[in-house]
């Protein structure tokens, strides 16, 4: 159920609070002993700088936590 429910939120639109866009999100970063969902990676949009950013990059993809999720309609929407 999990990685069905996963697939269906692969290539949504990650925005923050304004409704600005973050970027796409590419997978999720899964932990393999308890099957938690730990953080996304997203593919930031080529406007931003990921220096500026409080998450860490993840070779290409910023790794953003899920508790920065606030809610997930058709993008997902972050707290900040």
């Amino acid at each position: 159920m999990v990685s069905s429910f996963g697939h269906e939120l692969l290539g949504r639109q990650v925005v923050d609070s304004a409704g600005d866009r973050l970027g796409t999100l590419i997978d999720l970063k899964i932990d393999g002993s308890t099957g938690n969902v730990l953080a996304m990676l997203v593919r930031l949009e080529d406007n931003l700088d990921p220096t500026r950013l409080p998450w860490e990059l993840d070779d290409e993809y910023m790794q953003v936590p899920v508790e920065e999720v606030d809610r997930i309609a058709t993008s997902i929407h972050l707290k900040r």
